[in-house]
């Protein structure tokens, strides 16, 4: 599984899959004595987040399966018969990412904004930001990029 071979780098560190990623990323932050923000922290959370993103939606971004999962993650049932339409149906979504892999390990539905704004204000209050380089080099997860900065 991807996020077991990212936990598997850190000796002694048991993950619980079904807790929320932001809680399990810090739990092994304090373990390894990662200072928030700070320059390991950053580059972990961002090696954790895409990895995790990626067991639960899938790494093909040219399989049509993987975006009717993400597709259904996000509340979307018709309409997704071929990834363009995937695509398109998205534009229209306004979800935070980590909040949707959230989703995914703790069997909760996502949360949908009802306009960019609105994410904008809940990710910055929040502080769950999906490292947005990482973002840019998924195929799924550009499709769901907003402008938050």
């Amino acid at each position: 599984m991807v996020s077991e071979s990212f936990f598997s780098r850190f000796a002694g560190f048991k993950p619980n899959p079904s807790v929320p990623a932001k809680d399990e990323f810090a739990r092994l932050a304090h373990a390894r004595n990662w200072k928030e923000n700070g320059g390991k922290y950053r580059k972990e959370w961002a090696k954790f987040i895409a990895w995790e993103f990626s067991k639960h939606y899938g790494p093909q971004a040219t399989k049509l399966e993987n975006w009717q999962s993400l597709c259904h993650g996000v509340g979307i049932e018709d309409g997704i018969e071929s990834i363009t339409k995937c695509k398109k149906a998205l534009k229209s979504v306004h979800v935070n990412i980590v909040d949707l892999v959230d989703a995914r390990r703790t069997g909760k539905k996502v949360k949908t904004f009802r306009s960019q704004a609105a994410l904008r204000n809940y990710t910055l209050r929040t502080e769950r930001i999906f490292p947005k380089n990482a973002a840019k080099e998924d195929g799924f997860l550009k499709a769901l990029l907003r402008e938050i900065f």
